[in-house]
Order: structure tokens, then sequence, then C-alpha cells
């Protein structure tokens, strides 16, 4: 495992604090809601207590954590001063003079302009100004430090982004074949495909895809409930929103439709076909009900 800050650039964090007003980044983090702390950081595994981590500009000493004695463990390797808590008097007692004075960036946006960024709570904003703090954005270095990709990430949304496009093509041409063949499909069907897809393909989603049939299709949120889901009817339009990427940290070959993945994306596709003329002239023997092709936009199909 990486050391915590491992390869980070305090030169760019230098200059960026500069453009800011700002004497240093407080990273803050308690049950996960802060994911930009730990993702600069490079913390893994389970935090249950409240940290602060203190990264100044050069010259005005080193890094400091702040952290509670149960989870010293995950800051092992951490370059600076680790100072441990445990009672919340002994965290006030320790946080209070390292920030007192102090401009600090950290993950606010002004009424709540940016709610991704929005991260931490207004009470400690407010326990931060009573230590004699004043606190800013720290939106350009989210920018530069969280939200760019490596080129390992980079290559495993590419990856990840042409194995989705393969499933979708392929779960529209199914649909439209097995209509085409006076066979019955559901939402639910549509959507355990697409699952199974992604078991095969190496790839992990947080939630099932959503396929919606014609009115259905409407709702951007739309769970299909088996035994309460819709059946694809001929000239009915079909919706299927789906989104995986590979396993977070994996750097094994995810197979496509052949594709293979590295890291940790997220990437989304968005598909449509109407099931018209093309159903009734597939069973006449014709072409597939559903074509795929692709578009700017996501990815659409049209019969």
């Amino acid at each position: 495992m990486a050391a915590l800050l491992d390869g980070f650039d305090f030169a760019a964090l230098d200059e960026m604090l500069d453009g800011l007003g700002a004497d240093a980044w407080l990273l803050y983090d308690f049950h996960g809601v802060n994911p930009v702390a730990t993702r600069v950081l490079g913390i893994h595994g389970m935090g249950t207590r409240r940290f602060f981590v203190l990264l100044p500009r050069s010259g005005k000493g080193a890094p400091v954590a702040v952290a509670h004695r149960i989870e010293l463990a995950s800051f092992d390797g951490f370059p600076g001063d680790v100072r441990p808590y445990a009672a919340w008097r002994e965290l006030h007692a320790t946080l209070g003079p390292l920030v007192a004075g102090k401009t600090l960036a950290m993950e606010v946006s002004p009424r709540d302009g940016v709610p991704y960024l929005d991260r931490v709570p207004h009470g400690v904003v407010q326990l931060l100004e009573g230590f004699g703090a004043r606190v800013v954005s720290s939106a350009p270095l989210v920018t530069r430090f969280a939200a760019r990709w490596s080129p390992a990430e980079l290559a495993g949304h590419r990856r990840a982004a042409e194995a989705l496009a393969g499933i979708a093509q392929e779960a529209l041409r199914w649909a439209g074949s097995e209509l085409a063949r006076g066979s019955e499909v559901r939402e639910t069907a549509v959507q355990r495909r697409v699952m199974d897809a992604f078991g095969r393909a190496g790839l992990v989603t947080d939630h099932p895809p959503i396929v919606g049939f014609q009115a259905n299709s409407a709702n951007p949120h739309y769970e299909p409930l088996e035994g309460d889901d819709r059946s694809l009817q001929a000239g009915e339009v079909l919706l299927l929103d789906l989104w995986a990427g590979p396993p977070p940290g994996a750097r094994h070959r995810v197979r496509r439709p052949d594709v293979d993945g590295v890291r940790r994306s997220r990437t989304r596709r968005r598909g449509a076909a109407r099931m018209g003329d093309g159903a009734r002239r597939a069973r006449r023997g014709g072409r597939p009900a559903a074509r795929a092709l692709g578009s700017s936009g996501g990815h659409r199909g049209g019969a």
C-alpha cells in the first residue's frame, strides 16, 4: 500500500494557496462525509472518528494530522506530525492552537453553490472560526488534486465506456429480437441481462440499470420491480440507462464484449430504442427490431 500523500505536489499546493490567500489546506472527514480528504491523503479502510489534516505552505512547518487514538493506524507513514486525541475536549485543545489566526482552505461552497464540493459541516466551520480561523473554499485545490484522473483511471474509464457501449447495444438488440419472435420482454428481464453482462465483463455498479418502457421511460429515477414491471409492446420506447466501472483498486483485465479496464471509473451510458415497424418487419423475416447507433450524447437506437 502506498504511503499517505505519496507523490503529492507540495510545490503546486504552495502556488495555489497563494492564489487563494490561504495559509494551509485543512482536510476534514468523519464517517466518509468528505471523500476529497481520503482521496488526497490516500487513506483506506474503516474510519469512524473525526480527523483533521493540515497541509501548510512550505516553510510553515510539516503537515499535521489530528486523529483519534483508536484510528492512529490509518496514519502510519504520514509524512508529518500525528497528534492523537480521545475526548472532544482533547480534540479542541489540540486543534485550537493549530488553526488559530490562519486562513484555511476547506471543502465548502458558498451558499451551497456546488453541492458536490460542500462537504464540511457548518458546525465544523463554526468550531474553527471560534478558534480564530477563517475558512475559504478549496475548490481550485479539489480540481487540481482530487478531481483529476490518473493515467490509469483515464484508461479504465475509456475501457469501461467501451464495455458499456457493447452491453447496451447487445441488450437493445436482444429486446428487439425477442419481441420480433413474439416472446414477452419485461423491464426486469432486460435489467437482469445487463447485470449478468456486468458480471461477465468484470464491472461493478452501485445500482442496477434503469430500464423503462413507454411511459416509464419518462421517469429518470424509475426502478422496475419484479411482478410490477411493464411488458414491452411493438411501437413502444425502451429506455436503458446504465453505469458501471472496474472495482476500486482493480488492476486485472476487465473482460468486455472485449474490453479491459483498470481502476475506478463509473461510466454512464444511456440508450433508447423504439420498437416499431422494425419489429413487425422482423417477424416477417426482416431485420432485428432494435438497431444500436452511436451518438455524441450517449447511446441511442432506432428501428
